[in-house]
């Protein structure tokens, strides 16, 4: 991948779906194009969403990059798993995993799963004050 994405946790592409204005806005900045999820992140979407969601879920999970799986994620993630077995979730491994192997910055409003993770950069959001 030679492009430079925002990878965004699965928590900020559910807001973003549901419509919540300050992470729309900052998305929007950003620009879809730029933005990348997970695997996990589309599974994870898909697995939360309602009954009459399926259309516009697939629609915006079409207008993302999602990164699949490969091996170096596969390695990088099952060694998170192991270096921080009882600090760290599975999606939250394979998301970091995922950002970790291809140097992007991580947009998350869960801090406290990822700032731990040793090499994780993590997106500051232009419109936060601090």
């Amino acid at each position: 991948m030679a492009k430079n994405f925002l990878i965004c946790d699965t928590g900020i592409l559910i807001r973003f779906f549901r419509k919540e204005q300050a992470i729309e806005n900052e998305i929007n900045t950003i620009g879809l194009e730029n933005i990348a999820i997970s695997a996990i992140t589309a599974a994870e979407m898909y697995q939360g969403m309602k009954n009459n969601e399926e259309r516009m879920t697939k629609e915006l999970i079409n207008k993302i990059n999602v990164i699949p799986m490969d091996k170096s994620i596969s390695d990088r993630f099952l060694s998170l798993m192991i270096g921080y077995k009882n600090h760290i979730q599975i999606p939250d491994a394979l998301i970091a995993a995922t950002a970790l192997e291809y140097g992007y910055e991580l947009y998350t409003l869960n801090i406290k799963d990822f700032s731990f993770v040793e090499g994780i950069k993590l997106y500051k959001p232009k419109q936060w004050k601090g």
